[in-house]
């Protein structure tokens, strides 16, 4: 859980599902030197054109492909224009990872986004939870968003140019969060406003269109649009098998608990066992099965709970050793993305579990009173 937590916690290196179940991302592929065009023959299979020349496609052409295989699959297209710009900066060990797009309209009216939910002095919109509070972030429109680095950063060594407009490069981004932006990794999910490409001059490009459906798209459809885009200078991206954070650590939590309260039903069972015994002098000398539940409820709850506060207290401890050696993930700082609510379930509903499930099996009177037990 803590590790997972740590992982997915990095916002700037963002990680989980590429993209929802009803989107597809078309991106443009560009041949290689000396890579040959191809065609469907008859039987529908694809075979060299000899003494083809590549040609590149236009843009109008790329577009018209991408509109030709969105309408083919019922569904809207949404244009993604590229700035020549990005964001600079390291958070927990890592680095900014993922593509940033520009805030157009038709893209903000896809999400139900209006100009009211914009501030108009933001730079850049994120789904990203907490983007918005990473310090150190720099918007770069020189050269592409490549050349300019925030200060401090790795690779940025005394001689690199500090972030100045003169050298193309905006300190302190104005960022806004707004969670109606799509949050797959290969989405729209971090755009630069229109203010912010007016007022940095910065230039776009659209080179990725994004096919949102009604409803998830299935396997033919998938295959359909990679057959439409086999032919063009277009690839089809759709969602992958990357589980999100909460599948991964709701799964960790439930598979956690389960082999604990294996184990503490064992324990509990062995408790009894040895006390049999006393448990029938209780039951002789006319104690009510309240008395012998409430013990052996009290019996599970504290093993329990002594068990799920080892448990978390050694993972931590185990967190805390392997994030000492691992840089990558952010050293030791990355312990703040602790699932707490993961954590609390583990201490305090396996214990209180465990106690209710003790208290039910436990109020059966013993079969035989009469004499001790032959050992």
């Amino acid at each position: 859980m803590l590790a997972a937590a740590s992982r997915y916690g990095n916002v700037l290196d963002w990680a989980g599902p590429n993209l929802s179940s009803n989107q597809l991302a078309l991106h443009t592929s560009f041949p290689a030197q000396g890579q040959q065009i191809v065609q469907r023959n008859a039987k529908g299979q694809l075979v060299p054109v000899r003494n083809h020349p590549v040609e590149t496609a236009t843009p109008a052409r790329l577009a018209a492909s991408a509109e030709q295989i969105a309408k083919g699959l019922g569904a809207q297209l949404i244009a993604l224009e590229t700035p020549n710009a990005g964001l600079n900066g390291t958070h927990l060990g890592r680095q900014w990872d993922g593509a940033i797009y520009v805030a157009t309209p038709q893209l903000l009216r896809a999400f139900g986004i209006t100009s009211s939910e914009i501030d108009p002095n933001a730079d850049i919109l994120s789904s990203r939870p907490g983007l918005s509070g990473v310090s150190g972030l720099v918007l770069n429109y020189a050269s592409g968003g490549k050349s300019a680095q925030a200060p401090g950063a790795p690779g940025a060594g005394p001689s690199s140019r500090s972030c100045t407009a003169a050298t193309g490069c905006l300190a302190r981004p104005v960022i806004q969060d707004i969670g109606a932006l799509p949050g797959g990794t290969s989405a729209p999910n971090t755009v630069i406003t229109e203010h912010a490409m007016r007022e940095f001059h910065i230039q776009a490009t659209t080179n990725d269109w994004l096919i949102q459906g009604s409803q998830p798209f299935t396997a033919s459809q998938i295959s359909s649009a990679e057959l439409a885009a086999s032919t063009t200078q277009l690839s089809v991206e759709a969602k992958n098998d990357q589980p999100t954070s909460f599948a991964v650590i709701a799964w960790a939590t439930l598979f956690g608990i389960v082999i604990a309260l294996g184990v503490l039903g064992m324990s509990v069972g062995l408790v009894r066992s040895e006390t049999a015994g006393d448990l029938r002098t209780l039951a002789a000398t006319g104690a009510s099965s309240y008395t012998r539940r409430t013990l052996t409820a009290v019996t599970a709850g504290a093993l329990g709970f002594l068990g799920a506060l080892l448990g978390v207290v050694g993972g931590y401890i185990g967190m805390i050793g392997w994030l000492r050696s691992n840089s990558l993930n952010g050293g030791i700082a990355a312990l703040g993305n602790i699932p707490v609510a993961d954590l609390l379930l583990i201490l305090l509903g396996m214990p209180a579990f465990a106690a209710i499930v003790g208290w039910l099996f436990a109020g059966r009177e013993p079969a035989a009173m009469a004499h001790q037990a032959i050992e």
